[in-house]
């Protein structure tokens, strides 16, 4: 006889426990690869949807679940991308805007010397600034 798969074990589990509890609702969505703070309540929705399920509607319920999540943290990992990507562009878009800023300082700055040089050539009571 060849091994059994991970959902005939699974369902083997319900069938010894008709009514499967929450803890056992969340052994069987963590072993689909479901994160423990997703399983938590989760299971405590699924207790009494589970009370008269056989073990197969049982395992394709779960099996329902875990690709339901899988879905959720796809979109979860490219929105938190996406707003990566927004973070990084908002952050070269204010650098461009402070060297133009800097740029502009600059030129002030190079403007007001030159008005104080030709202050002090012709004699003018010195600046305070």
């Amino acid at each position: 006889m060849g091994r059994k798969s991970t959902r005939d074990a699974g369902l083997a589990r319900v069938v010894a426990c008709s009514s499967a509890p929450r803890a056992r609702i969340r052994e069987d969505l963590e072993s689909r690869g479901i994160a423990p703070e997703f399983s938590v309540p989760v299971s405590s929705r699924l207790v009494d949807l589970t009370r008269d399920l056989t073990p197969v509607q049982y395992a394709t319920l779960l099996d329902g679940v875990a690709a339901a999540y899988g879905v959720h943290c796809d979109d979860l990992s490219r929105s938190a991308r996406l707003e990566a990507r927004e973070i990084y562009r908002l952050v070269q878009d204010f650098a461009v805007e402070l060297k133009k800023l800097d740029e502009g300082l600059r030129i002030l700055s190079a403007y007001l010397l030159r008005i104080r040089e030709r202050a002090k050539r012709r004699g003018a009571a010195p600046l305070l600034h």
